[in-house]
């Protein structure tokens, strides 16, 4: 065997010591470096080699993110397979473990599932205080890659929608998602949260900018959402130019404006926005 070949198959080592590593816990950079050499007769794993390696795995798509500077295993493609009413009874076995058991057994139960979620073959991050980060990190991720959301819910619903960002009010976080409308999602309602494969359509990054037109004097209060330049006109009205909201968010958020509010290009828009609104006023004229 050449040089060459004993390098890859000693790398191809390495970075399966160092996976198998994460699957036993959430590590620091510091403590996988002391606890892979601990095992080498020589200490040939540092910052630069391990990350090379956690590099490797994502590649071959291996969620590794790193929260509160640790690495967790979040999703394995070729895990277990588990449905979501699986999913949803190891959560409601939870609840009776933490009611009825000592403290001592619902601790073992959480350990159990934190390494079964690492072998799921979902991208399915439950939502509780112990591992809070990762779910916003997961949710962002889905935003970023503008990938739809599945929401499980501790009442057993499942509800599949477009991810917006995270929003905190009143000392509280909420998950703020479209489904059918924008909605504020609490996220103590949540017991887990999955990235799906279907993918949004939205108007960013060179894709379909929107530019609609606001008259006063909604004109003269508006303020710019991120991703939105404006422009004063010299009758007092204001072009917005909107890149970033997805297609039907957008949509929804006019239809608010009423008569202040006219879309001007692409015509597409235009055309089926003026569609939109000629199907509200029948469904209206319906009901008289």
């Amino acid at each position: 065997m050449d040089k060459l070949s004993q390098k890859r198959n000693l790398s191809c080592i390495q970075v399966i010591k160092t996976l198998q590593l994460l699957f036993q816990g959430n590590y620091s950079m510091s403590e996988l470096i002391d606890k892979l050499n601990a095992n080498e007769p020589d200490s040939i794993f540092n910052n630069s080699v391990i990350s090379k390696y956690i590099n490797t795995c994502r590649f071959y798509g291996i969620e590794i993110p790193k929260i509160n500077n640790k690495y967790y295993v979040a999703h394995v493609p070729f895990g277990m397979e588990l449905s979501l009413e699986e999913i949803e009874l190891f959560n409601r076995l939870e609840s009776v473990i933490t009611m009825e058991f000592p403290s001592k057994c619902s601790k073992i139960y959480k350990e159990f599932i934190r390494k079964l979620s690492r072998f799921s073959d979902k991208n399915i991050v439950k939502v509780s205080n112990d591992c809070i980060h990762i779910s916003y990190e997961i949710f962002e991720k889905a935003v970023a890659k503008k990938r739809k959301v599945k929401l499980l819910f501790k009442n057993q619903t499942v509800c599949e929608c477009i991810p917006l960002q995270i929003v905190e009010t009143d000392k509280k976080r909420y998950f703020k998602v479209y489904y059918k409308k924008e909605r504020m999602i609490d996220i103590n309602r949540l017991s887990g949260l999955e990235v799906t494969d279907n993918k949004f359509v939205s108007s960013y990054g060179g894709e379909q900018s929107v530019i609609f037109r606001l008259t006063a004097p909604l004109a003269q209060r508006y303020e710019p959402r991120e991703g939105e330049n404006t422009n004063m006109n010299a009758d007092g009205s204001l072009d917005v130019i909107n890149r970033t909201e997805p297609k039907e968010i957008l949509f929804s958020r006019l239809m608010r404006y009423d008569t202040k509010c006219e879309i001007i290009s692409p015509k597409s828009y235009r055309a089926e926005f003026q569609q939109m609104i000629n199907d509200t006023l029948k469904n209206y004229e319906d009901l008289n």
